[in-house]
This record gives C-alpha cells, structure tokens and sequence, in this order.
C-alpha cells in the first residue's frame, strides 16, 4: 500500500482530501499530515511517505522550498496542489522534478489520474531497482510537455474558431503568459504562429480535395478577411491560393514539418 503524506497550510483542504480521496480503492493511505513546509520536512524524514503532496505558499516554508530542503534525503515522489499559475513556480517544480503540479480547485478524476500515475511510476521504480534510470525514461512527460499537448490539441480540434493565447489558457487554468512561454520555448514558435499553421494545412486540404472558392475556405478555417488569408497562405507557403487551386505543386510535407 502506498504511503501518503499531506503538506497544506488551510486545515479545511487537507481534511477534504483526505475524507473525500478514495485511497483504499488506489491501495493508498495517509500517514500523516503537516500545517507548513518545516513541519512537512520533520514528517517525510520521519514517516518516509511514498508520495507528498504539498501547497506552494504556506507559512514558514513553502512547498518548493521544502522539496529542495529534501533533495536527496528521501526517495518519495511529490505532487503540489496549487492555487498559483505563475511560470515561475511551474518551471522550479520541473527543475525539482516533481511529478505533478495541479491547480486548485482540483477536479476528483484530475487527482485520482495524478496519484495513479506517481502510483505507477513508483512500482516501475522498484520494480526496476533503480530510481535513476526511471528519470531518464521516456515515458515520464513532464509537466510542461502535458500543458503543451492540451493546447496543440485545442489547436487541431477548433482551429476554425476565434481561438486567443488567452482563451486556450483559461481552458488549462494556467496564465497567458505561461501558455506563450512554453509555445516559443518548447516548439520555437508562438501561439498564433502554430494556429496559423493548423488553419493553412486545412486550407492545403480544402484547395487540394474540394471546389469550395477560396473565400469559402477562409470563412472556414477561422479568417473573416479573405484577403488577409491569402496574404497569410502566400507568406506560409510561397504561392497565392488560386496557383494552388488551379493545379500547381504545393510541397505539403513542408507545411506538415513545421507543425
């Protein structure tokens, strides 16, 4: 059974979670509970938890703060419920490896997901006898690669819509700006840089397989200006849409590379 240790500073949120988890049905218990990051530390030494989970900001000692304090001291693994979405904390988490970092309020199907995840990684781990070759594992994603994807697939499944940097975040519950970092940082594009390129790949497709005109396809991939899509198309892809239409080669395998 694995060993649970909640860190949190409001009493309220560590009794819910601990009354409301369903931890005997993910073969869990919890061991034990601390107010704040040194009282965190005195527990996990002391009560050697499989898994912590711990706030960010609490009083004496924040959770992140605590994680580094226990670098090395302990092999449990840490998921932080946090009601802050700065980039800051995100990226200190990764460094820190911690393994999940969800924001408040948490859905219950998000953190049984979360905790059966750490729950598997920690049976591989001893299964495999060594913590250091899980870490290089590629099947571990990191929290950041997890955002990615969320937002790459809105991309892919509204391009057509009047989709913002904004908008997609809010439906992530992380910041703006957060968002726009991990696009240019992790794909070397923007945000609006990847929506273009999904919106001109379904444009290759309706100017390739149908006889919709072009103002047509503009309305319908997300443009409302045709005129500005077809600026947009020629600077993407090296020709107007009517030369494509009207037979000439496209190199599509281009255009598929860049996304």
């Amino acid at each position: 059974m694995m060993r649970v240790l909640l860190v949190e500073d409001e009493e309220l949120i560590r009794e819910g979670l601990r009354l409301t988890t369903p931890w005997e049905e993910m073969d869990m218990e919890v061991v034990g509970e601390a107010g704040d990051g040194e009282e965190g530390i005195e527990k996990i030494l002391d009560l050697q938890p499989d898994i912590v989970i711990t706030d960010v900001k609490m009083p004496k000692l924040g959770g992140l703060k605590m994680i580094e304090h226990l670098k090395g001291k302990t092999d449990c693994e840490y998921m932080i419920l946090s009601g802050y979405d700065e980039f800051a904390f995100a990226k200190q988490a990764l460094h820190l490896e911690v393994q999940e970092y969800l924001l408040k309020p948490v859905d219950d199907g998000e953190l049984r997901e979360a905790l059966e995840n750490i729950a598997a990684k920690i049976k591989k781990k001893q299964r495999a006898g060594s913590g250091e070759e899980l870490q290089q594992s590629p099947d571990v994603r990191n929290i950041q690669d997890k955002y990615l994807d969320r937002a790459r697939e809105i991309l892919r499944e509204r391009y057509w819509e009047n989709l913002t940097l904004k908008s997609v975040a809010d439906d992530l519950l992380i910041s703006d700006s957060y968002l726009g970092k991990l696009f240019k940082s992790k794909t070397g594009y923007t945000f609006l840089e990847m929506l273009t390129f999904y919106r001109i790949r379904a444009a290759v497709d309706y100017l390739c397989g149908t006889d919709k005109k072009v103002y047509e396809i503009a309305y319908a991939i997300g443009y409302s200006d045709p005129k500005y899509f077809s600026r947009v198309f020629c600077r993407v892809t090296g020709m107007k849409p009517m030369e494509l239409k009207n037979g000439r080669h496209l190199p599509k395998d281009h255009i598929l590379r860049r996304l």
